[in-house]
């Protein structure tokens, strides 16, 4: 006998039971790594478009405010909304529901935005009618150029207190999770 074969012959070959084993243990890591990435990216996406929201809110309750500027920046948001749950099978439920409410109040901005839109942009004439047609636009606010009617402004508000509830929720939501995966751990770290 030569060396190579002793030490061949020393080394314990692994079952095929425990080959396949590992190798499923391997592919359902993998998957499950997959299933975080996912939630990691919608949840970025998700504070990225609640951001932008939060920013359209407070330009929509501003006068000097072009309104077809932030129709166009609230179409944005709503598409940064719809990004961010595109997986939604594979989302977290807070994370997903999170996504639904936001993308509601959005939804919601944006419907405002575009009827002051078309009323700025149909002039006076074309303005008189949309107000009596929707009851949300006056006809000063429509010959301004396009400013929120009071009625707007507190739908706005009330956007923004869905919006915050909806954040508040989710911040809730991760700090209990936090909460729990500490006393799963069960050991106290010594550093």
């Amino acid at each position: 006998m030569n060396a190579s074969d002793i030490a061949h012959s020393s080394r314990a070959r692994v079952s095929v039971g425990v080959r396949i084993t590992l190798i499923i243990a391997a592919v359902v890591l993998t998957a499950l790594a997959g299933i975080a990435a996912v939630n990691l990216s919608a949840a970025v996406k998700f504070n990225q478009a609640t951001s932008s929201l939060n920013a359209n809110i407070k330009a929509a309750q501003q006068e000097s405010t072009d309104i077809n500027t932030l129709h166009a920046q609230q179409q944005q948001t709503d598409a940064q909304f719809a990004e961010a749950g595109q997986m939604r099978t594979v989302l977290l439920p807070q994370i997903r529901d999170a996504i639904d409410a936001n993308a509601s109040v959005s939804s919601e901005l944006t419907k405002i935005t575009l009827k002051q839109a078309e009323v700025q942009q149909n002039g006076d004439s074309s303005s008189e009618t949309a107000a009596q047609q929707s009851g949300n636009v006056s006809k000063s606010n429509a010959k301004k150029g396009g400013a929120l009617t009071e009625e707007q402004k507190k739908q706005v508000e009330e956007l923004m207190k869905a919006n915050q509830q909806s954040t508040d929720t989710q911040s809730n939501a991760k700090s209990e999770q936090k909460t729990q995966q500490n006393k799963g751990s069960g050991s106290t770290k010594p550093w």
